[in-house]
């Protein structure tokens, strides 16, 4: 027989770890502080930005040189949108010696932390660039990856690092997380737990695979071209295989590009060339 004093200790205690268990891993917002070193610097913020605009453009170009507006709703190997006024771009330069700063893991700026999360094993599995244009619509709320493991709540396997090339604020759509839903059994947007970092342009923002976010919406009239590169541990590599995010053989392969007419200027510089 259980007296009634025992029985409501015992319903607070139940009701305690109901408590802790519903907020598992919230948190206040973290308090970002700039860096000088894991960052990214004025010019490569600034090749990076080139880079990405030049990509949209020529895509969109090819696209409409091509007529391929019904292709594109279905997206390109190069090129996918997510979300009305939002692309998911690949580009080939990032693979060049120029922007090793991005993808070398010896150069990298922000590998010491990346290290720190995954191990010194750490790899870097995929990478791009998010574009999202004026008035492009708010994200829906998503995690990019799952867990591994559906009964017990496994280490941090994977990580993502969004580098905006410009200074983020609300009116420009940056990215919003949901602190917390990294958690098994805690994925659910909860309004409360939202937390959206703006951050100035070069600044890495690092975050585990699993955590829910989504863009916003960009209220301005500038682009917001965010680069995304994408981390593993090896030692999970033989599990994490993210064919949904990373896989080029769903889409159609846009070809090479088309070319695009001289500009005024430029016919004007080809005729001086021909006439010395």
């Amino acid at each position: 027989v259980v007296s009634p004093a025992e029985s409501d200790a015992s319903t607070e205690a139940e009701t305690n770890i109901l408590a802790k268990r519903a907020t598992k891993g919230t948190r206040p917002p973290p308090t970002f502080t700039p860096s000088t070193h894991y960052r990214l610097t004025q010019s490569q913020i600034d090749q990076c930005f080139s880079a990405c605009i030049d990509h949209y453009e020529k895509v969109m170009h090819t696209v409409n040189a091509r007529s391929l507006h019904q292709e594109l709703e279905d997206g390109f190997d190069v090129l996918r949108e997510r979300g009305r006024g939002r692309f998911d771009m690949e580009l080939d330069h990032f693979d060049t010696e120029p922007f090793s700063f991005l993808t070398d893991i010896k150069r990298a700026a922000w590998m010491p932390i990346v290290r720190k999360i995954l191990g010194e094993d750490a790899s870097l599995v995929h990478k791009g660039c998010f574009l999202s244009l004026p008035g492009s619509e708010t994200q829906v709320y998503h995690q990019d990856g799952v867990h591994l493991n559906k009964k017990v709540h496994k280490p941090c396997y994977a990580i993502n690092v969004f580098i905006p090339l410009v200074d983020m604020d609300m009116t420009n759509g940056p990215t919003e997380f949901c602190l917390g839903t990294h958690y098994l059994g805690c994925e659910n947007f909860v309004k409360e737990q939202a937390y959206t970092p703006c951050v100035t342009a070069g600044t890495p923002v690092i975050f585990d695979y699993r955590l829910g976010h989504r863009g916003l919406r960009n209220c301005s009239q500038g682009v917001r071209p965010v680069v995304y590169l994408t981390y593993s541990s090896v030692a999970s590599g033989k599990e994490f295989k993210d064919s949904v995010n990373f896989s080029r053989k769903r889409y159609r392969k846009l070809g090479d590009f088309a070319a695009r007419p001289l500009s005024r200027e430029e016919r004007a510089q080809k005729r001086r060339r021909q006439e010395a």
